[in-house]
C-alpha cells in the first residue's frame, strides 16, 4: 500500500512504483536477494506513464483510475454470477446500467440507492472514498460490455477451465507426439524449408504410428525485408502466419495458370539447390518463393472464399497487410523510423500510403498459409500442437498495432539462472498491464484465437508471463531487471474462455523462476505444465537425484529436451559445452566445472534408468521410455532427437554467431519417422497404458 506522505509531499519512487506492480527486488535461485535498482524503479515508472519526477501527478492518474464509476474491465465465473464495484461516483444514488453482449444484444441492469454492500474503497493516494458492490446475473461465457453513461466496463465471463481433449479425461489419459522445427524438415523436392506441405506428410506418418500432436515452433510472421532475422521468438508479428511456409506448388494455388507455370518453372533450379542446403537460405528461399507467389496473384481471380477469409479477419489483416505494403514501398521495415503520420493504424495517411492492390496480396499470402495450414491438421487425436511466443520485436507489425498498449524503453528479460548466469534481455517490449485493463484484454484474447486457429493444442511460451514480467530498462544488463506484475486472473480468464470456445488444450511453459502459488493456479485452471527431463530434480534426502516417474506431475507435457537445450546427443557428448567454449561463452575454469557438473547428471540419469529396470543402452530409447513411464498426459520426443542431432536448435546470448534457426535435419520424411531406433522410441511410447491414438 501507498506509504503515507506528509501532508502537501509526493510519495518517493519506491512508494509509487509498489503502487505500479514494480517489485522492491527479486530472489536468485542461490536465495540471495537483489533489490531493485532505483534507476530501474524510475526507468519503468516513465514507462509506465506514471514519472516519479512527476509523481504526485503520477499518484493522481492511479487514484482517477481507482475511482472511475465502473472498472475498466471484470471477470466473471461463468454462470455463476458475481459483484461488481461501483465507484463513488454511482454510490449512494438509483444506478442504471446496460449490459450487452458480442451480438450487440442488450439488456438493462437497475440498482436502486441501498442495493448493495457499502464498503470503503482507498485509493493509491491514501484517501477513503465511498463505494459498493452489486451483485450481477450470472451469465454464459463470453464478453460483454456494461456502460453507465459513457463510462464502459468489459466484462469476460470465463468458464473455470481449459478445454482438455475427451481422450485426456479418460481414467487413463496418455497421448504422445513429435514437437518439431517446421523449417527444419526435410521432404523430396521441397524448397528449401520445411513448409505445410512437409507437416502435411509429417502428420500423416506421425498418426499412423499413434501420435496424437505434431509440436511446432512459432508460425509468426517474420520480416520479408530482413530474413535473416531467423528467430521465431521475435517475430514481427503473433496474429499472422510467415508466408514462407506455403508450398508454391500446391492447392490451392492454381497451377493450371500458365504465368505461374512459367515461374515455377523458372524458379525450379534454383529452389532444387536450396532444397540440398544444410541450412535454411531464409533469404534465398522467400526471394524465389515470392516471385512464384507474385505471378500466382498476377495469374488468377480472387478464390471464391478469399472475400469471407478477408471478412473475417477484419481490421487486424487489413492492418497488418497495410504494414507490410508500407513497408516494402519505403524499402523500410522499422516503423518507428516512419514519418509520424504512418506510425499508428488509425491515421488517415495510412490508407493513403499502402497501395491496395499491395494489401490485397499480403492478404492473399495470408488467405493461402491459412488454408495449408487447415489443411496440414486433420488425421491427430489431439491436433497440432502450437506454439505462442512471449512478444514481438517492437520494429514490427504487431507493436506498430498495438501502440501505446506496449511499454516502451523497456524489454521482457529473464533473471540470471543456468541457462543465462548474467541474466537475459529479449528486445521484446512487454505489455502495458494498465492498459491491458483499459482495454479489456481484447488484444490478448485476440492474440490467443489466432494461435489456437487449426490446433488441438496451444503451448504458451513463459507463461508465468501471465502473473509477471521480469523487465529491463534499454541499455542495461540482464540482471538490472526487476518483475513487473500483471493482472493474472484477467489474462488466465482470456486463456480459459479462448481455450474452450476453440476446443483447445493448453500447455503453460513453467521453466525458471516461478512465483509462489503459478503453478497451482494454473493447474486448477488445467492448463499443463511443461516438464523437461534435464531439470527434473529434486532432493529425496540424501542428496539430489532425477525425479522417479511416477512423481512427475500428472497434468503435465513432457520432453527430454526443448529448443533452447543441448539434443540428448549433445548433452551426452557435451557438444553444448564445447560449443560455448568455443564461442568465448565459457571460460576453461567454467567449462572444466560443467563437464564435472554433466558427469554428475549422466550418473544420476544412468542410476535412474537401472532403478527403473531400463536398460541405458540406447540413450534415445531408453530416455523415453522412462518419459513414457511418467504420469503425464502427453509426453513428446524431439525430431532433433529423432535425427540424432549433435547441436542445439538455438543457443541463448548468441545471434549469428552460429546456426540458430537455420538448420535442417538431415534425414527427409518419411524415413526420419522410419528408422530402427525411431520406432524402439514409438514403441516405447505405445505402451503408455491406456495410449490415445
Amino acid at each position: 500500500m501507498y506509504k503515507r506522505q506528509p501532508d502537501g509531499a509526493a510519495p518517493d519512487s519506491a512508494s509509487l512504483a509498489r503502487l505500479a506492480g514494480i517489485a522492491e527486488g527479486w530472489w536468485d535461485l542461490s536465495g540471495a536477494w537483489h533489490p531493485t535498482p532505483e534507476d530501474t524503479r524510475r526507468a519503468l515508472l516513465r514507462a509506465l506513464g506514471l514519472p516519479a519526477e512527476h509523481a504526485a501527478e503520477s499518484l493522481a492518474r492511479l487514484a482517477e483510475e481507482a475511482a472511475r464509476p465502473l472498472p475498466f474491465a471484470q471477470i466473471l465465473p461463468a454462470l455463476g454470477g458475481g459483484q461488481l464495484r461501483l465507484g463513488p461516483a454511482l454510490t449512494g444514488q438509483r444506478v442504471e446500467l446496460v449490459l450487452a453482449d458480442a451480438a450487440g444484444n442488450t439488456r438493462p441492469l437497475a440498482f436502486p440507492a441501498e442495493a448493495g454492500v457499502a464498503e470503503p474503497l482507498v485509493l493509491p493516494d491514501g484517501r477513503v472514498v465511498a463505494s459498493r458492490r452489486v451483485p450481477l446475473p450470472p451469465l454464459p461465457a463470453g464478453r460483454y460490455t456494461l456502460s453507465a453513461g459513457d463510462t464502459l466496463c468489459r466484462l469476460t465471463v470465463a468458464p473455470a477451465f481449459c478445454h482438455r481433449p475427451p481422450g485426456l479425461r479418460a481414467a487413463n489419459p496418455r497421448a504422445w507426439g513429435i514437437a518439431a522445427q517446421l523449417y527444419s524438415l526435410r521432404r523430396p523436392d521441397d524448397a528449401g524449408v520445411g513448409d505445410f506441405t512437409t507437416l502435411a506428410q509429417l502428420v500423416r506418418g506421425a498418426a499412423g504410428l499413434g501420435a496424437a500432436t505434431i509440436g511446432l515452433n512459432p508460425l509468426h510472421a517474420l520480416f520479408p525485408a530482413d530474413r535473416e532475422r531467423a528467430s521465431p521468438y521475435q517475430p514481427s508479428d503473433r496474429r499472422f502466419l510467415d508466408p514462407i511456409y506455403i508450398d508454391v506448388a500446391a492447392a490451392p494455388l492454381p497451377v493450371e495458370a500458365p504465368a505461374l507455370r512459367a515461374a515455377l518453372a523458372r524458379e525450379a533450379p534454383v529452389l532444387a539447390v536450396l532444397g540440398r542446403r544444410p541450412q535454411v537460405a531464409w533469404r534465398e528461399v522467400w526471394a524465389a518463393k515470392s516471385r512464384v507467389l507474385e505471378a500466382a496473384f498476377a495469374a488468377f481471380r480472387l478464390p471464391p472464399d478469399f472475400a469471407a477469409f478477408v471478412r473475417e479477419g477484419g481490421p487486424a489483416l487489413r492492418d497488418f497487410a497495410r504494414f507490410q505494403a508500407i513497408a516494402e514501398a519505403r524499402g523500410e521495415a522499422d516503423w518507428r523510423r516512419w514519418p509520424a503520420e504512418l506510425r499508428t493504424p488509425a491515421s488517415p495517411a495510412v490508407a493513403v500510403a499502402a497501395p491496395e492492390k499491395r494489401v490485397l496480396f499480403h492478404q492473399f499470402l495470408q488467405y493461402l498459409a491459412d488454408r495449408q495450414l487447415a489443411a496440414a491438421a486433420p488425421g491427430l487425436s489431439v491436433g497440432l500442437y502450437r506454439d505462442l511466443a512471449v512478444g514481438a520485436a517492437p520494429d514490427g507489425a504487431e507493436a506498430w498495432a498495438a501502440g501505446d498498449a506496449l511499454l516502451a524503453g523497456v524489454s521482457v528479460g529473464a533473471p540470471p539462472d543456468p541457462l543465462g548466469p548474467e541474466g537475459q534481455v529479449w528486445g521484446l517490449p512487454p505489455p502495458d498491464p494498465r492498459a491491458m485493463l483499459r482495454r479489456g484484454f481484447a488484444d490478448q484474447a485476440a492474440l490467443l484465437a489466432a494461435n489456437m486457429r487449426h490446433a488441438g493444442a496451444l503451448r504458451i511460451d513463459h507463461a508465468m508471463g501471465l502473473a509477471r514480467l521480469f523487465v529491463v530498462p534499454d541499455g542495461a544488463r540482464g540482471a538490472e531487471g526487476t518483475y513487473l506484475a500483471m493482472p493474472f486472473a484477467g489474462q488466465l480468464a482470456q486463456v480459459t474462455l479462448e481455450s474452450t470456445r476453440a476446443r483447445c488444450l493448453v500447455v503453460g511453459e513453467d521453466l525458471g523462476t516461478v512465483p509462489d502459488g503459478f503453478r497451482e493456479t494454473l493447474a486448477r485452471a488445467e492448463v499443463l505444465s511443461y516438464q523437461v527431463l534435464r531439470f527434473a530434480q529434486e532432493d529425496s534426502g540424501q542428496g539430489s537425484g532425477l525425479r522417479p516417474p511416477a512423481r512427475w506431475p500428472a497434468l503435465a507435457a513432457a520432453c527430454a529436451a526443448t529448443h533452447d537445450v543441448a539434443t540428448l546427443r549433445g548433452w551426452w557428448e557435451e557438444a553444448d559445452i564445447d560449443e560455448r567454449a568455443a564461442l568465448g561463452l565459457l571460460d576453461a575454469a567454467g567449462a572444466e566445472a560443467e563437464r564435472a557438473a554433466r558427469a554428475r547428471e549422466r550418473d544420476a540419469l544412468l542410476a535412474r534408468l537401472r532403478a527403473e529396470g531400463i536398460d541405458p543402452t540406447d540413450l534415445l530409447v531408453a530416455v523415453h521410455t522412462l518419459l513414457a513411464r511418467t504420469p503425464c498426459e502427453l509426453v513428446l520426443v524431439q525430431a532433433d532427437d529423432l535425427a540424432g542431432e549433435l547441436h542445439a536448435v538455438n543457443l541463448p546470448g548468441t545471434d549469428r554467431e552460429r546456426p540458430n534457426w537455420r538448420r535442417r535435419l538431415a534425414p527427409p520424411l518419411p524415413g526420419l519417422l522410419q528408422t530402427p531406433e525411431a520406432h524402439a522410441v514409438f514403441d516405447a511410447l505405445r505402451r503408455r497404458e491406456g495410449s490415445a491414438r
